[in-house]
This record gives structure tokens, sequence and C-alpha cells, in this order.
């Protein structure tokens, strides 16, 4: 069954030339069954009215709702929402533009994953003189990195029956009434009914004032953020806080509680080996594992408390710190699967201080594998899934084949920015790319290194990442 796409757009005083645009945007789309739902929030520019009206007569997939009130963006995206007739709702801003196959793409995807539930895109942005930059290509679905930054919007598009059943957009969160809707939606969803179209589909554009041109413009809208955050995390009864990240203060940190009384905690300083890191763990009667390269020096007092607070989460089975050089660039911590070989170190060299990928490094987020310089993991799941593999990995990647495995059982893997070390050591280590061990992780892990879902495919996979590089999808 074809799907309909209704596109929800609430407008307030839009720039006229701006709003021709956007709706010659959707009117161009390459998939012809969609509709174009226009609240407007009794806009005070007495042109919005018949401009809006005329673009009705010349096209009747385009409804239209003028409300006698003002009540705020929630409001007006509810007036759109209730003009929707469709199967899915795609959100969209009233001076931005969707990609001509956008909707295609869209509908391609919910016909593939039937049972889907969000689905959404890359983006870029749209400067002063109409020229588009600054892509972003976004990792698939990243709970953690999620709950960092509002990574889903543009192009957010939604399953209406579910949209209807949450109650729509929620007063209060005005500025940030989108990731308060993401957040419930996702709620609600299974990690594979949220899926990624690694293509830009929207570009938001740049006007002066908004967030795209200056993410500091409207601070209501970072505060909006958090109370949607804390009310999530209240509603799905975790014990936590959301703050602002000390980094960046559009973006935010969930610190997480300690349980009462706290699990006992083993912090194995060793060499690298897979064997002696497994005695090691055998030999302990802790609850929670650490293993710590002898080569690093922990200079910051909370990084043990940080890494426990995740990893007793039942749904973590790994977690990560963020290792440093003795000269101030990040050495190692998270890796990348298929980066420079096997997998690399994510954000490799950068200095201290740098945001890394659109601020990715400086948030908690999801990978594929984290490094065993640091790795903190709970003991009964470690022996579960017997340890390291010191037999085909005695030297390399055997943290990298570890987290592999956590991942098959389901569990996610965690890296944070908030546990900081300095390590002697080298994250780089050319002369694993081409051991024996390599070449067995590729007969063993071969499909899950070529695309890492926490990577996306436009960028390249030489070092040091971070760079587009079309995909062939």
């Amino acid at each position: 069954m074809t799907p309909v796409i209704s596109v929800l757009m609430p407008v307030y005083n839009p720039a006229l030339r701006f709003l021709e645009e956007v709706i010659e945007s959707v009117r161009a789309q390459s998939y012809a069954p969609w509709e174009l739902c226009v609240a407007d929030d009794r806009s005070t520019d007495e042109r919005v009215r018949p401009f809006l009206e005329e673009k009705g007569k010349r096209d009747s997939r385009i409804k239209l709702v003028f409300r006698e009130a003002n009540g705020g963006i929630a409001a007006c995206s509810n007036s759109a929402l209730a003009l929707a007739g469709g199967d899915w709702g795609a959100l969209l801003d009233q001076d931005d533009l969707l990609a001509e196959n956008a909707l295609s793409e869209v509908a391609r995807e919910i016909t593939a994953h039937p049972d889907a539930g969000l689905i959404y895109s890359d983006e870029d942005f749209v400067d002063a003189s109409g020229e588009r930059i600054n892509p972003f290509f976004k990792p698939d679905w990243n709970p953690e990195l999620f709950l960092g930054q509002n990574y889903l919007n543009h192009l957010g598009v939604y399953r209406l029956e579910l949209l209807r059943e949450i109650g729509g957009f929620r007063a209060g969160f005005e500025g940030s009434q989108d990731y308060d809707l993401a957040l419930r939606t996702c709620a609600r969803l299974r990690p594979e009914q949220i899926r990624h179209i690694p293509r830009i589909l929207y570009h938001w554009r740049m006007v002066t004032g908004s967030l795209a041109d200056q993410p500091d413009a409207k601070p209501e809208a970072r505060h909006a953020a958090r109370r949607a955050l804390n009310s999530y995390l209240r509603e799905q009864d975790i014990a936590a806080e959301a703050v602002a990240c000390q980094e960046n203060a559009e973006s935010h940190r969930v610190i997480y509680e300690l349980p009462k009384p706290p699990p006992e905690v083993a912090i194995l300083r060793l060499p690298a080996g897979a064997a002696e890191a497994n005695r090691a763990a055998r030999a302990t009667e802790a609850d929670v594992l650490i293993f710590l390269s002898d080569e690093i020096e922990a200079d910051d007092p909370a990084w043990s408390d940080e890494m426990l607070c995740l990893v007793v989460r039942p749904e973590i089975g790994a977690v990560g710190a963020r290792l440093w050089s003795a000269s101030g660039t990040l050495e190692d911590g998270a890796l990348i699967l298929g980066l420079g070989g096997v997998a690399t170190p994510a954000f490799y060299g950068i200095p201290r201080g740098h945001p890394g990928y659109f601020n990715r490094a400086w948030l908690t987020q999801n990978f594929s594998a984290v490094s065993a310089a640091c790795l903190a993991v709970r003991k009964d799941v470690f022996l579960e899934l017997n340890g390291f593999d010191e037999r085909n990995l005695p030297e390399h990647f055997y943290d990298v084949d570890f987290c592999l495995r956590l991942r098959e059982r389901g569990l996610q893997v965690v890296w944070t920015p908030y546990a900081n070390l300095t390590w002697r050591g080298a994250g780089l280590r050319p002369e694993a790319q081409t051991s024996s061990e390599a070449v067995w992780m590729k007969q063993r892990w071969g499909e899950q290194l070529e695309r890492d879902p926490f990577y996306n495919p436009n960028l390249s996979r030489d070092l040091p990442g971070f760079r587009f590089e079309p995909c062939s999808r």
C-alpha cells in the first residue's frame, strides 16, 4: 500500500520569500502521495493569509487552518496535525527546504520497513546566499547520543497513529517541542523501528537569529530541551538528571545515580593482552571489572564513578573512557569499525576542548566498540561471554571482538567523555591492521566491519575519519 505523507508546517509571520520556497519544495517532490498541512498561528502580517489561501487554491493537496488566537508553536503544530489525513507526518519549518527526493526516499524506507515508527535523515544548512553548506551525516539510532542532542530532527517523519496516541505536541516545551515529541515517541518504539536514511533530505535555513545561524540564539530552547529530557527520565523511571554539557551549554549530559549500596569494583591494572586480562577477571570476586592499562594515569578523580553509574545499567554491556596523550590530544577510547582497517579510535588526534564532528567528542554516546585500555563491564556479563578471545586474538582487537559479541546479545556499548585519563600508550597501531588477528576479525565480523551503524556511510573510512565521502547507496 502506498503511504500518504502529511507534511506538517506551523507558520507565524514568515518571510514570504522563504515561505514561497518551502511550499514549492514540497510541491516539487518526486513522490506524489503527499499533503501539506499548514497551520497559521494568527500571524500579525496581513499578507500571510491571502498568500496561503492563493497557494491552497492552486493545489488541492495544500490544507490550511487559520487559528483564531496565537497559541505558540506547540499548539500551532497540533493544529497542523489535526489537518493530517495521511499515514505519516513529516515535520517542516516555515523557512526550510525539502530535497526533491525527500518523500520518495521516506516512502521507500517505509515500504522496506513497514513496522517502522520514526524515520530520520541527514541534513545540511542553507546560508544567506542560498548556498548549501555544513552537511550533517548522522549515525543510525544512537540512544545515548540522542540524550545529549536532538540529532533526529530534520528530516523527522513519524507514524501519525503513534503521534496521536502520545497526544501530539505538548505545551510548556516551546523551542524544543520537537525534541519532547521525539523523546516520547522513541520511548514507545523498539530500536529497529527507528530508521535512518543516510541521505541529505532536509536543508535547514540559517535565518538571522535562528538556531541554524546561531546555536545559542535562543537560550530558552535549551532550557526547554532539558525540561523535556528530565520529564522523559521521570516518566521512564530512570534515576538520573539532565544538566548542561560542561563543554557546550547547548548540549546535555545525563548524570545517573549510583545504586545503593554500590557494587564492588575491581580496577585491574594490566599490560595489554587478552590472556592476562582473563586471568585477572576470573581471580576477583568484584561485581564490576574495570580493565585499565598499566600505562594510564588517572588524573580525574571522578572517572571510575562515571563509568560505574553507566555500566550498572542492565541494558549496557561495556563502557569506555576518553583517553588523552601526554601532549593533550585524544589518543583512544571509542572505536569506529572499518576506519583505517579493522577499527581505529574515533576523534583521534583532536586537542582538548575540540568538539569533534558536530559536538560528538563532547557527548556520551553508543559506539560499536571501546578500547580495552580502559573498559568497564559487569563480571557476570564478562564471564557469560567467556571473556576475551585469547586464542584467536591474543594481542589485538580482542576488545573489538568482545564488544561485538556484547552487541549480538542485545547489550549496548557506551563511551563517555566524562571519564578522562592520560595514556602513555598508542591508540594507532598500524601493525595491528595487517596482523593475523586482523585477518581473523575480517573473517569473523566482515559484514559488521563494512558498515558501522554509529558512523555514517557518507563519511570516509580513511584516517582520521569524519570526512565527506559519498556512499554508493
